[in-house]
């Protein structure tokens, strides 16, 4: 089992190897601010807020082109981390989710795009095609049902 799990954290540092500065930056920014709100897991939500926050973010340009409420998903994302345990000293781990979302924009950076890189529109885009992604960012917030996935 301890083999496992050295291959599985080998595994996620390659994924996390791949993201792009501004994703990187978001994905340390997610663990961050789990850290700072007591949140024992760094989610996916941390993640988005973050990739949302960011300013030379792809999503930001993608939001805007959607008609997406800005201030409504922003206080959305807000309520999701809220709703979060929290009380925690320290990061227990990130959720599976984030590597998910990582793996598949992965996929669709190579096969659809032809990049080595995984931009945060591809992490959009990754969850939005993803069912299990898509509900999660559904239950985040209705705002990101604005998005169509197929004019991305």
């Amino acid at each position: 089992m301890e083999q496992r799990r050295s291959s599985q954290s080998f595994k996620r540092k390659e994924l996390v190897g791949k993201l792009n500065p501004v994703c990187l930056r978001a994905f340390k920014a997610a663990a961050d601010t789990a850290k700072l709100r007591g949140n024992p897991y760094v989610e996916l939500v941390h993640f988005i807020e973050q990739l949302v926050l960011s300013e030379r973010s792809d999503v930001q340009l993608i939001l805007a082109d959607a008609g997406v409420d800005a201030s409504r998903l922003t206080a959305d994302m807000t309520r999701a981390v809220d709703k979060l345990p929290y009380g925690a000293t320290s990061i227990e781990e990130f959720s599976d989710h984030i590597f998910h979302a990582i793996q598949e924009a992965w996929g669709l950076a190579g096969l659809e795009f032809s990049v080595d890189e995984v931009r945060s529109a591809h992490i959009l885009l990754a969850c939005l095609k993803t069912p299990v992604l898509e509900g999660l960012l559904s239950k985040i917030s209705g705002e990101f049902d604005k998005i169509d996935a197929q004019a991305v």
